[in-house]
C-alpha cells in the first residue's frame, strides 16, 4: 500500500538551557495514525561529553607509487569483516581487493566485463557471514563471492514497471535487496527554468532478483535547464547534493529531504514507522556564498567548454537555503548519523547522532577531509586524500 507523503515542520531552537535536560525532559515521542514522532529539544549528551573519533588513523591502506595492488583508483566503498578484512570496491579498474587486519594485500576478485563475477560499472558491496556481495548498477545484478574469490552466484535484477537502472544496495534481514530505481527517461535543454529533480524509488526485492513492493519514493536535487549547447543538460543548482538521501539497516530504511529537520524510518514492506525531529538552523544563501562558489567552481571540469562553463557559473540561479546535511550512515549498532551540510570552502566535518529509537544523542566531529563509507563499534573507516590528492583507505578509532 502506497503510504502518503508525511508534511514535516523545521523546529528551531528558540533558546538555550542553562542546565543539562535528562532524556525525558529532552524527547517527546507522540503517536500520528501509527507513526510514531520523536522530536528531541536537546542532546541527550552533556556538554564536553559525548563520543569522540580519533585524529590519527590506525591503519592506512595506499600507496603513493609502487605495487599496483595498493595503487586506489576511483574508491567507491569499503567495509571491515568481522575477522579485520578490509574490503575496497575500487572503480578504476572494476575490482575488489582484499587486504588482510594489518594492510597486506590479499586477492582481488571481479574485474571489468560481462562474465560471472565480473563488472560493468562496480556500484555497492556488503557482506553477509563469509560471503561478499557486490552490485553493478549498469547491468543490473549482483555478484556473490566466496573468500576465497570464487563465485558463489549471480543475482539478476528484474525491471520495475516505469523505471530505468536499478542499483541493488544492500540487503535486509530476511535476505530480501533493496534496490534504488531510477525514473524512466531523461533530462531535455530547455530555456532557463528551474525544474523539481526526478523522483527515484526505494523498493524491496527477493532474494532471487523479483520486484516485491514500493517501500519510498525520494527525490533528487533540482535541476537548471540551462539552454547550454556544449553542456550536459539540467544540472543540478549551486549547492546541491545530486541524489537523495538514504541509508539502511537491518530491515529499515532511513531517508530525509535536505532542507527539512527531519528523517523517516521506513519499514521494509513500505510502512512509514517512525518520524525524526530536532532543532536545527537553517543557513540562508548569502551574497558572499554565491560569490565563493563561483570563485571555487571557476575552472572548467576537464571535457567542457571553458567559455560555456564560464557562462554557466555566470547564470546559473542560486537557492534560497543551503541542504541542512548532506548524508545518512547507519552504524553497527543502529544509531543513525546525520552530517551536517558544510560548503567545500569551509571543510567542517560535524555529525548529528541519533540512537536507534530516534533520540538525538549528539554531535561527532569527524577528521577533515575523511569521507566516511562504514562506522563500526569502535571504529570509522573511510576514504582520506593526500596533499597531491592521491587517496587512501584508513581506519580511525572510535571512542563511545
Amino acid at each position: 500500500m502506497r503510504i502518503p507523503t508525511v508534511l514535516l515542520t523545521t523546529i528551531l531552537a528558540t533558546g538555550v538551557h542553562a542546565r543539562h535536560l535528562s532524556s525525558q525532559e529532552s524527547v517527546s515521542v507522540t503517536d500520528s495514525a501509527g507513526v510514531r514522532i520523536v522530536e528531541s529539544r536537546a542532546p541527550a549528551w552533556p556538554a564536553g561529553g559525548g563520543w569522540s573519533v580519533g585524529t590519527e588513523p590506525l591503519l592506512t591502506i595506499g600507496e603513493v607509487s609502487g605495487d599496483p595492488a595498493y595503487l586506489l583508483e576511483r574508491v567507491s566503498h569499503a567495509l571491515r569483516l568481522q575477522d579485520g578484512t578490509i574490503v575496497i570496491a575500487a572503480r578504476g579498474p572494476t575490482e575488489l581487493r582484499l587486504f588482510d587486519a594489518a594492510g597486506v594485500f590479499i586477492r582481488s576478485l571481479g574485474g571489468r566485463g560481462e562474465g560471472p563475477g565480473e563488472f560493468a560499472m562496480l556500484s555497492e558491496v556488503w557482506a553477509r557471514g563469509d560471503t561478499i556481495l557486490a552490485s553493478d548498477g549498469f547491468q543490473s545484478r549482483i555478484s556473490v563471492f566466496g573468500r576465497g574469490g570464487n563465485v558463489l552466484e549471480t543475482i539478476r535484477v528484474e525491471v520495475a514497471q516505469g523505471r530505468g537502472y536499478r542499483t541493488p544496495h544492500t540487503q535486509f534481514g530476511d535476505g530480501a535487496i533493496l534496490v534504488l530505481n531510477a525514473p524512466s527517461g531523461g533530462v531535455g535543454i530547455g530555456g532557463g527554468d528551474v525544474i523539481p529533480g526526478a523522483v527515484w524509488r526505494l523498493d524491496r526485492y527477493s532474494r532471487s532478483g523479483r520486484f516485491m513492493n514500493e517501500i519510498s519514493s525520494v527525490q533528487e536535487s533540482p535541476r537548471w535547464e540551462h539552454g547550454i549547447y556544449e553542456l550536459p543538460p539540467g544540472l543540478y543548482l549551486p549547492f546541491s547534493l545530486g541524489l537523495p538521501l538514504y541509508a539502511a539497516s537491518g530491515d529499515h530504511v532511513y531517508t530525509a529531504g535536505v532542507t527539512e529537520a527531519g528523517i523517516q524510518r521506513w519499514k521494509s514492506d513500505g510502512e512509514l514507522s517512525h518520524v525524526v525531529r530536532w532543532p536545527i538552523r537553517e543557513r540562508r544563501v548569502s551574497s558572499q556564498d554565491r560569490r565563493r562558489w563561483r570563485e571555487a567552481n571557476s575552472t572548467a571540469p576537464e571535457g567542457y567548454s571553458p567559455a560555456a562553463w564560464a557562462r554557466y557559473v555566470r547564470e546559473i540561479p542560486f537557492p534560497e537555503r543551503m541542504p541542512l546535511f548532506e548524508r545518512l550512515l547507519v552504524d553497527e549498532q543502529g544509531n543513525v548519523w546525520a552530517k551536517r551540510f558544510s560548503p567545500s570552502w569551509e571543510g567542517d566535518s560535524s555529525w548529528y547522532v541519533f540512537d536507534g529509537q530516534g533520540a538525538w544523542l549528539g554531535e561527532v566531529s569527524t577528521p577533515p577531509g575523511l569521507q566516511i563509507f562504514e562506522i563500526g563499534a569502535d571504529y570509522v573507516l573511510g576514504l582520506r586524500r593526500d596533499e597531491l590528492g592521491v587517496p587512501f583507505v584508513v581506519l580511525f578509532p572510535l571512542d563511545r
